[in-house]
């Protein structure tokens, strides 16, 4: 991003609120060769506990993951979002062929970034906790990362995409699921395969089904739209809250 930066604003968001609009709160910094944005709980700098924001394919450029990486930093947390495409994040809406786009950015490459800002977290920042959220294209690397040692320790995903259930297989930390009734890349079946794979290996998990939610649901909604309206509101509670019982 040019010059690094934001930005900083002056602003509170009460508890369990997600802001939709404004100037984002939070700061760029490059962290070993990466695009980082910082957003912070309200009057402090340092947290004990950070929330890794693993986004969409529109990455760091996108306003609303700015503003949602915000509104969870309100609720006390220290949100931290890499740009895992090296300034090659992409419009989810525009259609594209992602498959030349797919081979630049491997999963070792995305896995990679990821191991950086968890050491980031725990040997610079001082984070003793990690949660991790993780939406759409993120929704499949939260999950990597939430087996023991791997560095997450609390894990929240919505519609997530290419999230394979052997990646569902290996998840021993707590994880919140939010899926949609109309999300193609994770429908109902999938979301119960999930519940299933995590059941039978004893793992903390909860899921809410969100009806008529799209793919995207929990990101970009068109506010005017009272049913799309509640169900960002809705997931984003659900995070929040798996994150203050859990994290």
């Amino acid at each position: 991003m040019a010059g690094g930066r934001v930005a900083l604003a002056a602003w509170t968001c009460p508890p369990f609120q997600v802001r939709n609009t404004g100037m984002p709160a939070g700061q760029f910094k490059n962290i070993s060769g990466i695009e980082t944005y910082h957003s912070y709980p309200p009057g402090s700098n340092t947290s004990t506990k950070a929330i890794l924001f693993i986004s969409n394919l529109s990455g760091i450029s996108l306003l609303e993951n700015r503003i949602l990486a915000d509104s969870i930093a309100a609720n006390g947390y220290l949100a931290v979002m890499p740009d895992l495409f090296e300034g090659e994040a992409i419009d989810e809406d525009a259609g594209q062929d992602l498959t030349d786009w797919h081979a630049r950015h491997p999963e070792e490459k995305i896995d990679r970034i990821i191991n950086i800002t968890i050491r980031y977290l725990r040997e610079e920042v001082g984070a003793q906790r990690i949660g991790g959220v993780g939406y759409c294209f993120g929704g499949k690397y939260v999950p990597r990362f939430l087996s023991g040692g791997r560095g997450i320790d609390v894990g929240f995903i919505a519609h997530p995409s290419f999230l394979t259930e052997t990646e569902i297989e290996g998840i021993t930390n707590p994880i919140s699921i939010a899926a949609g009734t109309l999300d193609e890349a994770f429908n109902m079946s999938s979301k119960v395969r999930a519940e299933n794979i995590l059941g039978s290996n004893n793992v903390t998990f909860q899921s809410n089904l969100y009806f008529a939610a799209p793919h995207g649901f929990a990101i970009s909604v068109n506010q005017s739209n009272p049913q799309q309206a509640y169900v960002k509101e809705a997931s984003f509670v659900q995070a929040v809250t798996w994150f203050n019982t859990w994290l």
